[in-house]
């Protein structure tokens, strides 16, 4: 960065004399260009700041600019009173394209306009809020996928009237329906507020004082709270197993790897702080529920005597009686209560006593990490990967994950989420690359969803573990070396391995399915083996349908939670034996047995129970078949039952508009792939228009099921009738862009 200033000499003399000086200097900068090595970006970086944050803060951005080219990216400072996100898109993809130094990733400073994505549900992991129903503020989903995924496109809608930041956008049709983001991409907003500027001071100083004195990964945490992944041990377990496998480059004699679960303490938040503290933790992994402005961390303390038990209950009817207002209501509260608990009048006690009230409220704010909790707090984890429901709303003006890094604590940057996410997620991917030197940007970009976003800032890193490892460099300048790429398949590190697949898979797409069903059967490591059937899942063929039916009885329990999850998705009918083997197993975790009675209700009731039949004589650790055959016929029938009536309602020719929308929703959730024949009929002759346009946006939630080329038939005749409305035309388009 250079800075020059005009003179304007006042006569003849001067202008010699400043002749005399020019010239020396040219000659001077002459000597130093022909000195000195040429500076050499193989890529660069785009820091996108408004003009008021820009002014207020130029010092600071202008030396975290010099910090970041310090790493080796050349940086680009984009300032602007931006108007719209699609001038800011503009000059990202002429910065990505450009043939020096195009750029790998971006921040967003201050107050950057939001794009706010409309019919685009299919791309996040649980969003499916009604748009119809709700304000649009609230059924679109904030995500910076628009600018960072160049492929994408989409059709503006408006500007939010009483946001003037939100920018509303909807998913064409003629898009690809799935995410390959370009470059990874960060927020930088403080919270609103007189000193909002002097946060964003002070964290820029905070990020160039690290870049400045980096440091190796030495220790991690992973939290787990209340409610989560069905509160499995075994989950928990595994967790842990495959991320000693990821930072084994850490193990020996020294604790690198703590764990901390909701039920450790009565009010976990008060470990779980302290912790985050700790100015030597350098990664904090967490599965937690949350809120914009809230961890949700602990249900009802466990507890282990009957005085105990008996003090809960009275807190809960507390809590349930305090909502009544008026004498009446409360009289009758009460007496539904102790009619339906058996419990004497005296359990209600305390309700409405000042004391008591006080007591309970501070009981239960003791549960989570509230923002008001964060005031005079500061976290030093330098990385934090918040897995929980929109704690990373950075569209509003007050927002948890913002408050962890606009402190004065040594956190740098946080992953979290927009709006509501899956639980059944793999948050970890690549979490072991941060130890071995990867930018936290990288790392989101390969696992990122429509609301997963970074807050900080992207180009952060470790000190990486093993200096021989140039990751960084690899993923620009070997992007697609797919033999450079193979070689790494036979690294020491779980991770690396999980990245090569990726990048081979990046470049080779389907043609790589054989390589990675090979490397799912073979390999050591639990998170390569789960990359490898995470790409499977993309290539939707027959060897994803064997790693199925391989990874239901995998070693690594979050490998038999997607096998589980992928056999509802597909319904290919080669799965019925293995998920009845499974079901009939007697260790079976509890978050995957959820999750396969839940793709149970997707498969042929008569086929599931003649499986049933032929299993049950060959499971001689049963200790009474009869009784694992009635349980488990009874779970069958009643699923299959359950989806099948589905059906038939929607079918009815009594069943009114309202219901019949409401069945159509539901397949969205539930791919009920025996009865796909009558929802594609029904999407054919159905009159009513808004319901045609629901059916055929339902169909497009198929997109894994083994029967998809129904779909995609159907797709292809559809639009050879002209005559259809544009917007359900565009439907179909979309359809079959994303089962095909």
């Amino acid at each position: 960065m250079s800075i020059s200033k005009v003179t304007h000499p006042a006569d003849a003399e001067n202008k010699l004399l400043m002749m005399k000086i020019k010239i020396f200097v040219l000659f001077c900068l002459l000597m130093i260009l022909l000195s000195a090595k040429t500076a050499k970006f193989d890529s660069g970086f785009a820091i996108v700041v408004d003009q008021k944050s820009y002014d207020a803060a130029k010092p600071e951005i202008e030396a975290y600019a010099k910090a970041v080219e310090a790493q080796g990216l050349k940086t680009y400072i984009l300032v602007d009173s931006w108007k719209t996100p699609d001038a800011i898109k503009e000059k990202l993809m002429a910065l990505y394209h450009s043939i020096s130094s195009p750029i790998e990733g971006a921040v967003f400073v201050g107050d950057i306009p939001v794009p706010m994505l409309r019919d685009a549900q299919h791309l996040s992991s649980a969003f499916k809020m009604d748009q119809e129903k709700y304000a649009w503020n609230r059924s679109s989903i904030p995500s910076d996928r628009f600018y960072d995924d160049f492929d994408l496109q989409f059709t503006y809608i408006k500007q939010d009237t009483a946001r003037h930041l939100y920018h509303y956008y909807s998913l064409n049709a003629a898009s690809p329906q799935v995410l390959t983001p370009d470059i990874y991409s960060a927020r930088i907003k403080p919270p609103e507020g007189k000193d909002k500027y002097e946060k964003l001071k002070a964290y820029l100083k905070k990020v160039v004082e690290y870049k400045n004195n980096q440091n190796k990964v030495e220790q991690v945490m992973y939290f787990t709270g209340h409610g989560y992944n069905s509160e499995c041990p075994r989950s928990w377990m595994d967790e842990k197993l495959a991320i000693a496998q990821q930072f084994d480059y850490l193990s020996g004699q020294k604790s690198y790897l703590e764990y901390i679960n909701f039920q450790d303490e009565k009010h976990i938040r008060f470990k779980l702080m302290p912790e985050l503290k700790r100015k030597d933790l350098d990664i904090a992994l967490m599965h937690h529920h949350g809120g914009p402005t809230t961890q949700y961390l602990d249900g009802m303390p466990q507890v282990q005597s009957v005085p105990d038990e008996i003090e809960d209950i009275k807190y809960y009817l507390r809590s349930k009686l305090s909502s009544s207002k008026t004498p009446e209501k409360i009289a009758k509260t009460m007496e539904s209560y102790m009619k339906m608990f058996g419990v004497p009048e005296s359990w209600f006690d305390g309700t409405f006593d000042k004391k008591q009230m006080e007591k309970d409220s501070t009981f239960n704010a003791n549960l989570d990490i509230n923002v008001e909790d964060l005031v005079n707090y500061s976290s030093n984890a330098k990385f934090i990967m918040m897995d929980a429901c929109f704690t990373g709303s950075f569209h509003l003006d007050d927002y948890l994950s913002g408050e962890y890094i606009f402190d004065e604590g040594k956190t740098i940057v946080l992953q979290a989420n927009t709006v509501n996410v899956y639980q059944d997620k793999w948050a970890d991917e690549m979490a072991g690359l941060l130890g071995l030197g990867m930018r936290v940007g990288f790392f989101n970009q390969m696992n990122c969803l429509l609301e997963t976003h970074l807050i900080g800032d992207p180009t952060f890193a470790f000190a990486s573990a093993d200096d021989k490892l140039e990751i960084n460099n690899w993923i620009v300048t070997k992007k697609k070396d797919v033999e450079f790429w193979k070689k790494q398949l036979s690294s020491p590190y779980a991770d690396m391995q999980a990245l090569a697949l990726r990048m081979i898979f990046e470049k080779e797409g389907n043609a790589s399915s054989g390589l990675l069903l090979n490397h799912f059967k073979t390999s050591k490591f639990f998170t390569a083996r789960t990359e490898a059937i995470r790409l499977l899942s993309r290539c939707r063929d027959a060897n994803f349908i064997e790693s199925i039916n391989l990874g239901i009885s995998d070693s690594y329990e979050l490998i038999q939670r997607f096998s589980a999850i992928y056999m509802g998705n597909t319904g290919d009918l080669s799965h019925i034996p293995f998920m009845v083997d499974a079901l009939l197993r007697n260790n079976l975790s509890k978050r995957v047995e959820y999750d396969l009675k839940s793709s149970v209700r997707l498969f042929p009731q008569d086929l599931l129970l003649a499986e049933l039949d032929k299993q049950l004589p060959q499971k001689e650790y049963l200790l009474d078949r009869a009784a694992t055959k009635a349980e488990l016929s009874k779970m069958i029938t009643y699923n299959t039952k359950h989806m099948q009536e589905y059906v038939n309602e929607l079918l009815a020719k009594e069943t009114t508009k309202k219901e019949r929308y409401f069945c159509l929703k539901n397949f969205r959730n539930e791919t009920a792939h025996p009865y796909l024949d009558k929802l594609i009929n029904f999407t054919d002759t159905v009159s009513d228009q808004s319901l045609k346009m629901v059916a055929i946006e339902m169909l497009g939630w198929f997109d894994s099921s083994s029967k998809r080329q129904e779909i995609i038939n159907f797709c292809n005749k559809e639009l050879t009738k002209t005559a259809r409305s544009k917007p359900y035309l565009n439907e179909v388009l979309k359809t079959k862009n994303r089962v095909n």
